[in-house]
């Protein structure tokens, strides 16, 4: 087994250029049938509201995946954010044309911010959270001074309610 080969840049342009061709004909076809049926079965305000807010998304996704492409990023590497992309545009995609035969359909929507929030409970706030706590060294207690330091510490502590011993109250000049 040899080393795996990687894509050359025009190969990376070649197939991004035929990727945004497929997704541009998924994101005009689910335009015209979703217009074209809505026009015949008659439509809403929540129609409308519901098919701009679909154009939208679509739209944007594409644009998003378009600009990645043109600043060189490979859109079919497996792993990255384009896959994000590529699935909320195909989820919108598949939403809206299920529309068609229920407006509860719309709701199968909220697949895409369901996913995200898995995604940051288990990659950021799950492990934030339940994470164990830091080790504390070894000499945490002392100070470079030594033992000796702490053990003039825990003296000083133990005088600070009373006196010096000598009938005198204690103050930071007269430590013994």
């Amino acid at each position: 087994m040899g080393k795996e080969r990687t894509k050359g840049e025009k190969e990376i342009r070649a197939a991004n250029a035929e990727t945004l061709k497929f997704y541009k004909s998924v994101v005009s076809a689910t335009l015209v049938v979703y217009a074209v049926v809505r026009w015949f079965l008659g439509f809403s305000w929540y129609h409308v509201f519901m098919s701009i807010s679909a154009a939208t998304t679509l739209s944007l996704t594409y644009g998003s995946m378009s600009s990645a492409a043109a600043g060189g990023t490979d859109l079919n590497m497996e792993g990255g954010i384009t896959d994000y992309l590529k699935d909320i545009l195909l989820v919108t995609a598949g939403v809206t044309i299920l529309s068609l035969f229920s407006d509860y359909c719309w709701y199968l929507w909220l697949i895409i911010p369901l996913f995200a929030l898995g995604k940051l409970w288990t990659g950021i706030i799950k492990p934030w959270i339940f994470a164990p706590a830091p080790e504390e060294p070894a000499n945490m207690g002392q100070d470079q001074g030594g033992p000796r330091k702490g053990m003039r510490q825990t003296k000083q502590r133990k005088n600070v309610g009373g006196s010096t011993g000598a009938g005198q109250p204690m103050s930071a000049f007269n430590l013994r």
